[in-house]
């Protein structure tokens, strides 16, 4: 008859393991820091709150077409989107005094979009100079 022990290497060796894992999730948790280390000002100091970017800036577009003479916004359409999910975002930015031909802008493209066969979203924007483009990425609901 063969005598067996309590425990076999299976169970000495998950110990250790479980162990190793104690001890390495306790080295990875930060303590809280004396009061006597940190500075006052430095303490009371609230994170820096980002500031917001243009849609455009956020850099979530796979591809960004810029109308012009002799560009066919329909054929690169066709070209680029090739998956539903996609979504199609025209993007129209304004000098301080252009608004209105902006909207102009806006208004043409939305229909161009929309005679091609996309369901398009519409950021106005105001910027340094006038700007019209189309964005085409996987960013909000297609």
């Amino acid at each position: 008859m063969i005598a067996r022990l309590g425990s076999g290497w299976q169970t000495i060796t998950a110990d250790l393991a479980l162990i190793l894992f104690l001890v390495t999730a306790q080295a990875t948790v930060s303590e809280p820091a004396m009061s006597g280390d940190i500075a006052p000002s430095q303490a009371s100091k609230p994170a820096p709150v980002p500031s917001p970017t243009p849609h455009a800036i956020e850099g979530s577009g796979m591809a960004v077409f810029r109308p012009g003479p002799g560009l066919d916004l329909a054929a690169w359409l066709a070209e680029t989107r090739t998956d539903d999910r996609q979504s199609v975002t025209a993007i129209v930015r304004f000098p301080a005094d252009g608004r209105s031909a902006a909207m102009g802008r806006a208004e043409r493209l939305m229909a161009a979009l929309e005679k091609a066969g996309a369901r398009p979203r519409l950021v106005i924007e105001p910027a340094q100079e006038a700007e019209s483009l189309v964005v085409i990425g996987y960013e909000g609901a297609p």
